[in-house]
């Protein structure tokens, strides 16, 4: 598969999740009654772009180097202590001895946990975990001796948010474990990603 189609998979997953905030503003307002008016109460909204290293473990780790990772998620606070976040993530891994790299295109939901620290709750750190799908496709090369492979995912992750103002920014890390690969030489091993993100809050 070449690098334009490759990247063509994950772009409609991508512009779903850009839709997401804008059917989600309509349902975050709370009707207030003891201020007499629909002023309502919004919910942390956000939609970021993440951009990142990746990078495997195990069988998939010693046939590949590190890779470069784009990626988009929204997310919202609906309590004070806990958020949810929908994403898309695409990677892409050379080989080491091939003329080829593994592609990664991952659609996954994450429960994130932390408080909101500051005089304005500005500074959020968080710890996650959630569950997601990924087609792990081969290119190149690569193509002649792996096969493209449809796994689950369970990612943990660690990180801190920043709000300045509407402008959020971040950094993460997620460890990844993969189910099921079967690239069609027993391979085995997990996902690593070290990334930032930037974007918008509503």
């Amino acid at each position: 598969m070449g690098f334009k189609k490759s990247w063509g998979l994950g772009a409609a997953a991508a512009a779903a999740l850009l839709a997401l905030p804008a059917f989600a503003q309509d349902d975050v307002r709370i009707y207030d009654p003891d201020r007499g008016a629909d002023r309502g109460i919004t919910n942390d909204l956000g939609i970021s772009v993440t951009g990142g290293l990746n990078a495997y473990t195990g069988d998939l780790g010693d046939n590949t180097g590190a890779g470069a990772s784009l990626g988009i998620q929204a997310d919202s606070r609906p309590l004070p202590l806990l958020g949810v976040e929908l994403g898309y993530a695409g990677s892409r891994n050379p080989f080491e001895n091939l003329d080829g790299a593994l592609w990664r295109h991952n659609v996954g939901a994450l429960a994130k946990v932390g408080p909101k620290l500051g005089s304005e709750g500005n500074l959020m750190p968080f710890v996650g975990a959630g569950f997601g799908v990924s087609v792990l496709n081969p290119s190149g090369d690569s193509e002649v001796i792996f096969d493209n492979d449809f796994v689950t995912e369970v990612p943990l992750a660690a990180g801190v948010d920043y709000r300045f103002g509407a402008i959020r920014a971040g950094a993460r890390a997620t460890y990844s474990f993969l189910g099921g690969e079967n690239l069609g030489l027993a391979q085995d091993g997990n996902n690593i990603n070290v990334g930032l993100n930037v974007g918008g809050a509503f």
